[in-house]
């Protein structure tokens, strides 16, 4: 069949079919991301976009092997892929933790949340993070559950490991003020180079605390955050090729050639609503 398209029939093809793989992507509908890049490879066989693309579906399937075996593919037709060398190391890692198949069931985030709203909105680097093999787990997106723990505030991923620590200072503030009653809600927004960067947000004001900041302008929101829109997706800004986080395989390159007791900040309060 694809012996008998045009050139051009092949191109539009191809931009439909990724057009789509980026919009079941971004709804979380995996099974058909998968389905929809092996379309595109059964006709460009050799296109390191679509199987970066297949490897993220397979990775968030769980189906590390598979999505291992996508990533190696990439490397196969350019092999100085960062995205692709990134995830190999990082899937390696994760199948020799947890072997080659191990079904997870992540939270993902209102991606609404990468929208800076002054004032209600903080970016902050975790600190005393987990060994590697945890963080392996991560990706831009996933649901963090903030916890507190005496004087500290730990990032715990959806299935409630240790990722790491806000920083003390905004903890300190983040503590006192769900003391109060506000909520807040937080999420991955860059994994790159041993660090791990998250985004947290005021998702509800209690009354006793109208007219207080929780994140005053030196603290965060503002000029500090990079979040861009494109294709109604939310990526980070690509200012170089080998810090894409790990959703940046989902946007095409463009040629159309070829122990003290926890208090979840979620569950803390009770319905004031």
């Amino acid at each position: 069949m694809t012996q008998t398209l045009s050139a051009e029939e092949r191109i539009r093809l191809k931009k439909q079919w990724t057009d789509q793989a980026v919009k079941q992507a971004q709804e979380g509908l995996w099974d058909e991301a998968v389905q929809t890049n092996k379309n595109i490879l059964n006709i460009f066989s050799t296109e390191p976009d679509a199987y970066n693309r297949l490897g993220k579906a397979y990775s968030e399937l769980g189906q590390y092997q598979n999505a291992l075996d996508a990533y190696s593919q990439t490397l196969k037709y350019s092999s100085d892929n960062g995205i692709a060398r990134k995830n190999v190391d990082r899937l390696t890692l994760l199948i020799e933790q947890e072997g080659p198949v191990s079904a997870r069931a992540k939270e993902r985030i209102d991606p609404r949340i990468f929208v800076a709203e002054k004032g209600k909105t903080a970016i902050t680097e975790l600190v005393n993070l987990a060994p590697s093999t945890t963080l392996a787990k991560l990706s831009v997106g996933d649901l963090i559950q903030l916890t507190i723990n005496g004087h500290t505030l730990q990032a715990r991923n959806s299935a409630e490991e240790l990722i790491g620590q806000v920083e003390p200072r905004l903890a300190n503030r983040i503590i006192e003020f769900s003391e109060g009653g506000n909520r807040y809600t937080a999420g991955i927004q860059a994994v790159e180079n041993g660090h791990v960067r998250i985004i947290i947000q005021e998702s509800y004001q209690h009354p006793s605390m109208f007219g207080k900041v929780s994140f005053p302008s030196a603290q965060g929101t503002g000029d500090t955050i990079r979040a861009y829109i494109k294709d109604s997706m939310l990526r980070l800004d690509r200012d170089d090729e080998d810090d894409f986080s790990n959703e940046d395989e989902y946007y095409d390159s463009g040629d159309d050639g070829e122990d003290t007791s926890d208090t979840d900040f979620d569950n803390s309060l009770d319905s004031e609503e």
